[in-house]
């Protein structure tokens, strides 16, 4: 698969330094983006929403981090910005003023000028291409003016020249910016903050999200800590470590 970029490329040097600072985060996000792959919700899609109930959940990590693993495995990766009321993923690949997401969603910038390669991400020959979508110029009040029918067409298009899409939406409950953009994907992950989640909360974004209608492939919980919220899934992965050259 391959698209046009626009001439500026990205930043991922901060996106990689997550992924190499320990091997338990490379191989949990591995486990994660495995399990993504096998859900039979992506048998006809690749465009998946990884949003919270709450802001400070991590989400925009895991969205980071899923791209990176998805490069990793020879993918071909397109990440959204989607939070356009924050896009501290934009301020973090520094693609500057650029048209973005809510220029395409009003059908006001083509792919090329929207999508740009995200520059020093891996040193692997084997990695596949990230491009990143900023943002956007605008206003997230600029939303009541999509065609979200227009919307869906034009995101499942440039969905199509890439293997997976991850977008990073605000959280649920803190705009309507997440819902509408569920309508528009394929599938939803919910980032579950470790000690600050609130269960009540939880539940509501869920009853949101189900009442859109998209499904809920797999929820994270973010920031796990053995030694102060039990034994691991996995208490004997470093032994297969051990064993890597």
């Amino acid at each position: 698969m391959a698209t046009e970029f626009a001439d500026k490329p990205a930043n991922g040097f901060a996106l990689a330094q997550i992924m190499s600072e320990s091997p338990e985060v490379a191989d949990a996000y591995e486990a994660l983006f495995g399990a993504l792959r096998l859900a039979p919700q992506l048998a006809s899609g690749n465009v998946i929403l990884v949003t919270s109930a709450e802001p400070g959940e991590g989400k925009t990590t895991v969205a980071s981090c899923l791209a990176t693993t998805a490069s990793l495995a020879g993918q071909t990766v397109l990440l959204i910005d989607g939070d356009l009321r924050r896009s501290s993923l934009t301020a973090t690949v520094r693609s500057g003023d650029a048209a973005g997401l809510i220029e395409i969603l009003l059908g006001e910038a083509e792919a090329a000028e929207a999508i740009h390669p995200i520059a020093g991400l891996t040193d692997s020959p084997q990695a596949g291409v990230v491009g990143f979508m900023a943002s956007g110029r605008k206003s997230p009040r600029f939303l009541g003016a999509v065609d979200w029918s227009k919307a869906r067409t034009a995101l499942r298009s440039i969905s199509q020249a890439f293997d997976m899409v991850f977008l990073d939406s605000p959280p649920i409950l803190a705009a309507n910016d997440a819902l509408l953009f569920a309508c528009i994907v394929d599938a939803v992950v919910l980032v579950v903050g470790t000690g600050n989640a609130n269960l009540d909360r939880i539940r509501r974004a869920k009853e949101h999200l189900d009442a859109v209608g998209t499904p809920i492939i797999g929820a994270v919980l973010n920031r796990f800590e053995p030694k102060v919220h039990g034994p691991s899934n996995q208490p004997y992965r470093s032994y297969y470590r051990g064993l890597r050259t």
